[in-house]
C-alpha cells in the first residue's frame, strides 16, 4: 500500500529526543528553514482556500506568500514580495478580490500568472531594464484530491512520490459529496514537536482516550504499522460497535471498508480516515518554542455522517484529552530533569518522524555551521538524545 514499505522505522532508535530540542527558542527559526522549508506542506483544500477572482495571502514557514487562480484557471503560489524593492503586495492575510496584484510602494503591476504588466515611468530605468527579469518569485505548488500542498525547495520530491501510498489507500474515500464539514483552530502550550510525537503514538491510546479513540481503534494487539520515507501508517480494524453504528462508504475495498487509518505525514501533518468516508487533516503550525496551533479540518459525505454537531464534538473530546497530556508533557521537559525515554514498539511512528527531523536538522548543521546560533550548535551537537 505504500511503497519502499517496511513493519518498522528503517533505523534502529532505543531512545527519544533530548528535552532541549523541545525548549530551546534558537532552534524554532533553524526549523522553519531546514525542516518547513525544505519539505511538502499542507495549506488547504483548493475550494475553501481560493475561489475564482481572489488572491489568498497565507503565512507559511516563516513566510509570507500568495496564492493565485490565473485566466488559464490554474493554481499558482508566489513569495508575497514585490521584486523591484521587497514591499508586501498583501499586508493582511486572507482573501483579496484582485484582478491584478499591485505594489503599494510604486505600483508595479503584475498578472496573477506572475507576469510583470505595468511600470511606472518605465522609460526612466536604464536601458537594459526588460520586465521579464522581474517576474514574481514562484513557490512549487502541486494538488492531491484538490487539497493543496507548497514547497519551498526544488530539492524535494514531486507530491505524489512524497505522499507515498497514501494516493492508493484513500483513493475511494473521496466523492463529489465529500465536503467540508467542521474546521477548528486550538492554540496548545507545547512545542510544535511535542504535540505531533503524541499524535504519532499508540502508545497512550487505551490509557489516554479510553472512552473516545479506543472505542474506534480497537485493542492494540490489532494495531498493523507500515513505514514509508516520508509517511507512517497506523491501521486498525475498527470495533464491532462502530461498525454496526456507521455506514460503509460504496466502493471501498475490504481493508478499507473495516479499517481505520491514521497517517502520519513528515514535518507537521496527520490524516485520518474512515469507513464512513470521514477524512481529517490536523495540521501543527509552530508558534514560538512552548505553543503552536493545532489546525483541524474534517470532510465528509453529509448523508453517511453523524450531524455535524456531533462529528466536532467527538473530534474536539480527544483532541482536548491530546491537549491536556501535551501541555503536561512539555512542562516536563522544560524542568530539566527529563534525559530521554526508551522508546515502545508502539512508538515506532515517534521514532520514524523523529529520524527524520534529526536528519534535516544535521543536514542544515552542515549547510551553515559557520553561522548556526551558538546554543542551536550546541544542542544539535549534543547527539540524539543530548
Amino acid at each position: 500500500m505504500m511503497s519502499s514499505l517496511s513493519d518498522r522505522p528503517t533505523q534502529a532508535q532505543s531512545r527519544f529526543f533530548a528535552g532541549s530540542l523541545y525548549t530551546s527558542a534558537a532552534l524554532l527559526p533553524f526549523e522553519q528553514q531546514h525542516i518547513f522549508r525544505q519539505t511538502w506542506l499542507y495549506i488547504g483544500q483548493e475550494q475553501e482556500l481560493i475561489q475564482s477572482g481572489t488572491v489568498r495571502m497565507l503565512e507559511v514557514a516563516g513566510s509570507s506568500i500568495l496564492i493565485t487562480r490565473g485566466k488559464d484557471g490554474n493554481l499558482r503560489a508566489f513569495h508575497n514580495v514585490c521584486p523591484h524593492r521587497a514591499a508586501l503586495f498583501c499586508s493582511e492575510p486572507g482573501s483579496h478580490q484582485l484582478k491584478h496584484l499591485v505594489c503599494p510602494y510604486h505600483a508595479w503591476t503584475y498578472s496573477l500568472e506572475g507576469d510583470l504588466v505595468g511600470v511606472p515611468r518605465e522609460g526612466r530605468f536604464s536601458e537594459d531594464f526588460c520586465r521579464s527579469d522581474y517576474a514574481l518569485m514562484p513557490i512549487r505548488l502541486e494538488l492531491w484530491q484538490n487539497f493543496i500542498f507548497i514547497c519551498f525547495s526544488e530539492a524535494a520530491p514531486p507530491l505524489h512520490d512524497f505522499l507515498g501510498g497514501i494516493p492508493t489507500a484513500l483513493s475511494n474515500h473521496f466523492t463529489p459529496e465529500t465536503t467540508l464539514l467542521t474546521k477548528q483552530q486550538y492554540l496548545v502550550n507545547c512545542n510544535w514537536k511535542a504535540y505531533h510525537d503524541n499524535t504519532l503514538c499508540d502508545y497512550h491510546v487505551a490509557v489516554a482516550h479510553r472512552t473516545t479513540l479506543d472505542v474506534i481503534q480497537g485493542p492494540v494487539n490489532r494495531y498493523q504499522h507500515k513505514f514509508d520515507t516520508f509517511v507512517n501508517l497506523l491501521y486498525t480494524p475498527t470495533t464491532a460497535d462502530w461498525q454496526t453504528q456507521n455506514p460503509v462508504l460504496e466502493g471501498l475495498d475490504d481493508r478499507s471498508r473495516n479499517g481505520f487509518f491514521t497517517f502520519g505525514i513528515f514535518p507537521n501533518l496527520h490524516l485520518l480516515a474512515l469507513p464512513n468516508g470521514l477524512v481529517a487533516w490536523l495540521r501543527i503550525d509552530p508558534l514560538t518554542v512552548d505553543t503552536c496551533l493545532l489546525n483541524s479540518e474534517i470532510y465528509g459525505i453529509p448523508a453517511l455522517c453523524r450531524s455535524i454537531d456531533q462529528v466536532t464534538q467527538e473530534f474536539d473530546a480527544f483532541t482536548q484529552e491530546d491537549i491536556a497530556i501535551t501541555e503536561g508533557v512539555q512542562r516536563g521537559y522544560a524542568s530539566g530533569v527529563y534525559r530521554s525515554g526508551p522508546v515502545n514498539q508502539l512508538e515506532d511512528r515517534i521514532a520514524h518522524q523523529q529520524q527524520m527531523i534529526w536528519q534535516f536538522l544535521q543536514a542544515g548543521l552542515e549547510r551553515d555551521r559557520s553561522s548556526v546560533h551558538p546554543e542551536v550548535a550546541a544542542v544539535l551537537s549534543g547527539g540524539f538524545t543530548g
